[in-house]
C-alpha cells in the first residue's frame, strides 16, 4: 500500500468536517471569541491580524491552503487573541478541536510538519522584531518584502522575485503609514533595488538582503 503524504492524511482527515464559505474581508473567528474548532484551509487565503490601541490593524500571519489554525488555542487551551479574516474568497473545514489535537497525537509526521512550519513563522516574527528594534522604516519595509517573497512571491532564481502585494497591506505588516510606505518605495525604486510593474513589484533579491543585513 502507498504512504500517504503529510498532505494527503491531512485532507483526509479534514474531509469529514463542516464546510463553509467566506468572502474577501469576511472575519472567520473574533478575538476574544473561541473559534468553531479547528479550521483547515482548502482554499484562499486567511490572514491573521491584532487591532493596536490606536484602533490600526496590525498584521500578524498568513496562511495558505493545507494549513489549519488557530492551533495555539486548540493546543494550549488560551483563549484567542487574534482575528482572522479571509484575504481573498476562501473555503474552509472544520473540525472539533479535541478530535484535531487527538489526530495530532496519533500521527506524529503530521505533528512534526506543524512544528516545522510553526518554527518558520517564529523566525519570520523574530526577525520583524529585530528589524523593528532599529526604527528604519525602509529596513522594516525591506524585511516585509523579503518575507513575501519567500512564502508567497514567484521566484525566478536566487536573485530575482515578483511580488503582488498592494501598500495598504505592506503598511499593516510594517506598522508604517501608509505615505512612508509609498516613500521609502520610490527610494528602494530610485536605488534599484526594486521595480514597480503593472504585474507587481519586481526585487533584487541580493541588493535587498545586502541593504537589510540580516536573514529573512
Amino acid at each position: 500500500m502507498t504512504k500517504q503524504t503529510v498532505h494527503d492524511k491531512t485532507e483526509q482527515f479534514f474531509a469529514t468536517g463542516e464546510t463553509r464559505f467566506y468572502r474577501r474581508g469576511e472575519t472567520i473567528v473574533f478575538a476574544g471569541e473561541d473559534p468553531p474548532g479547528v479550521i483547515f484551509l482548502v482554499d484562499g487565503t486567511v490572514e491573521q491580524h491584532d487591532i493596536t490601541t490606536e484602533g490600526n490593524k496590525l498584521m500578524v500571519n498568513m496562511f495558505r491552503p493545507g494549513a489549519f489554525f488557530p492551533m495555539s488555542w486548540a493546543i494550549t487551551k488560551t483563549p484567542n487573541r487574534y482575528f482572522f479574516a479571509a484575504f481573498t474568497e476562501v473555503t474552509v473545514r472544520i473540525i472539533d478541536v479535541d478530535a484535531a489535537v487527538q489526530f495530532l497525537h496519533d500521527n506524529s509526521d503530521v505533528t512534526f510538519d506543524l512544528l516545522r512550519r510553526v518554527y518558520i513563522g517564529a523566525d519570520a516574527i523574530l526577525g520583524r522584531l529585530v528589524v523593528a528594534a532599529s526604527g528604519a522604516a525602509s529596513e522594516r519595509l525591506i524585511f516585509e518584502l523579503l518575507n513575501e517573497a519567500y512564502r508567497f512571491g514567484r521566484i525566478s532564481d536566487d536573485s530575482h522575485a515578483l511580488v503582488k502585494i498592494k501598500q495598504v497591506i505592506l503598511a499593516e505588516r510594517s506598522g508604517l503609514a501608509r505615505e512612508t510606505v509609498g516613500r521609502e518605495l520610490h527610494k528602494l525604486a530610485d536605488d534599484g533595488l526594486i521595480v514597480v510593474t503593472k504585474d507587481g513589484i519586481e526585487l533584487a533579491l541580493d541588493k535587498l538582503r545586502a541593504r537589510l543585513g540580516v536573514g529573512v
